[in-house]
């Protein structure tokens, strides 16, 4: 479990490394530069005490993911509104974050216990329509922001399944050592920060 646990310090240096990067770079960058640097700051933040929380008591720290995966659907919805130029899409995210908004502050005020585990309806929801938006960016022959958009699918397409099985225990086996499948979201989310920093070379000219 140690070497598990290195490989996600791993994804969670980059995440501080990139984070760094863009904010010392945002200076006159444009409006979806900057979401992305408020994005990677916050989830630098809840990465970090997820990993504290976690290390010191295990499987204490799931509310977490709530903090987790709305910042990233709210600033990334911003993200895309501001990416796309064709003005239904934008009507679109628009209508979307606010349903969507509306529907888990509900979800949590008639179930409040939903904050103490992994919320499905909120991961399923936020995760596909952040890959569909990726998705239309891409389809647009998007050039802007295409490494980003290639590295939030891959890692979003792995990770989804993960955390919407993450209220039980999943251990591919155990012979002759435990491969417990963490492992992978681990493993994608370092490709999704090695996509993030091309994205910042091509964005500075590095």
């Amino acid at each position: 479990m140690i070497i598990y646990f290195g490989i996600s310090l791993i994804g969670l240096l980059m995440l501080l490394i990139n984070s760094i990067l863009y904010n010392k770079e945002a200076k006159g960058k444009d409006r979806m530069y900057k979401i992305l640097c408020v994005y990677l700051t916050l989830l630098f933040v809840v990465e970090l005490f997820c990993h504290i929380i976690g290390f010191l008591k295990p499987n204490s720290n799931f509310f977490l993911s709530h903090y987790y995966f709305n910042f990233q659907f709210v600033l990334l919805s911003l993200f895309f509104y501001h990416l796309f130029a064709d003005r239904r899409k934008k009507i679109f995210v628009l209508a979307m974050l606010v349903l969507v908004t509306l529907f888990l502050a509900y979800q949590y005020y008639t179930t409040p216990g939903l904050y103490w585990i992994f919320n499905i309806y909120e991961i399923g929801i936020t995760t596909l329509l952040l890959m569909l938006y990726a998705g239309f960016s891409i389809m647009e022959f998007n050039r802007r922001y295409s490494h980003f958009c290639f590295g939030l699918i891959i890692y979003l397409s792995c990770s989804c399944f993960i955390f919407m099985s993450g209220n039980t225990d999943l251990v591919l086996t155990t012979e002759p050592f435990i491969v417990d499948i963490w492992v992978f979201n681990s493993l994608f989310y370092i490709c999704y920060q090695v996509m993030i920093y091309r994205e910042w070379k091509v964005l500075t000219g590095r």
